[in-house]
């Protein structure tokens, strides 16, 4: 695959960071992987919707960047991927969660935690949905269940409460968004920078280059997976039941049917 472009959109107070995201950008190790771009978040929308960028991610100084529209926001860290929701989880939202980490990022058949710090109207919904759709899913747990039995690891998606700091918890300062569900691919910082911690050189890097990663790794997984998707393989065999079937089906004898017509 060519060396994707990536569009950067800098929202918020001028200067606050730009010049450690350029920085960050002018990295040989960034460089080799992708070219960025810089752009006002408008002009980057426009680059991305219309085909001349891969991927866009996003930096805000000014609080969370907003969430687009009809999108499903995924908190993704080193450890695992996590899905924040409003309500207490569905079938529904389980599909949806298993056909995002396949297709953005590879995980085949995905192990998939229910983390809810309060019980559940229906507390019996992972094993519902192991059973019915074949989705390994366990829980609910609690935040505290979680953390203390190190259960991370063994997860590749992570369905929680709007709000929950356990992606924080787990980050280790390396974690971003994605806004998962649309044909582009958008990420963003998960947290905002201070313009003190810029200028004294405290600010953590891996928030401005976790983004850029995740769209980077995102941008790759879909092409790959789209791909293989593309051309499936016929049958090796051919079930002879099908001939047998068709042998058996009843014939029309047109001899006979001539005859019986009226002359």
């Amino acid at each position: 695959m060519e060396k994707l472009k990536i569009a950067i959109a800098l929202i918020g107070e001028e200067g606050t960071y730009s010049d450690l995201v350029r920085q960050v950008c002018d990295d040989p190790a960034m460089l080799e992987l992708c070219s960025p771009a810089f752009y006002e978040e408008e002009a980057a929308y426009r680059e991305l919707n219309g085909g001349k960028v891969d991927a866009l991610a996003l930096y805000s100084s000014r609080g969370p960047a907003k969430r687009p529209a009809q999108s499903v926001e995924i908190v993704v860290t080193e450890k695992a991927s996590f899905m924040p929701l409003p309500k207490e989880p569905t079938a529904e939202d389980i599909v949806k969660f298993r056909d995002i980490l396949e297709r953005d990022f590879d995980r085949r058949l995905p192990r998939i935690a229910i983390v809810q710090e309060n019980p559940m109207q229906n507390p019996d919904l992972a094993s519902q949905v192991t059973a019915e759709q074949g989705i390994n899913t366990y829980g609910p747990y609690t935040s505290e269940q979680f953390l203390g039995d190190d259960n991370a690891c063994h997860f590749d998606g992570v369905v929680i409460p709007e709000g929950s700091s356990l992606p924080s918890s787990l980050s280790g300062g390396a974690a971003a968004r994605f806004f998962a569900g649309m044909e582009t691919v958008i990420t963003a910082s998960l947290g905002t920078l201070r313009k003190e911690e810029t200028e004294e050189g405290l600010a953590d890097v891996s928030n401005l280059t976790k983004p850029i990663y995740t769209a980077i790794d995102i941008v790759r997984n879909r092409a790959f997976y789209d791909e293989a998707r593309q051309n499936p393989l016929p049958k090796l065999f051919r079930d002879k039941r099908d001939d047998r079937k068709k042998d058996d089906a009843p014939q029309a004898n047109s001899d006979n049917d001539e005859k019986g017509q009226p002359s």
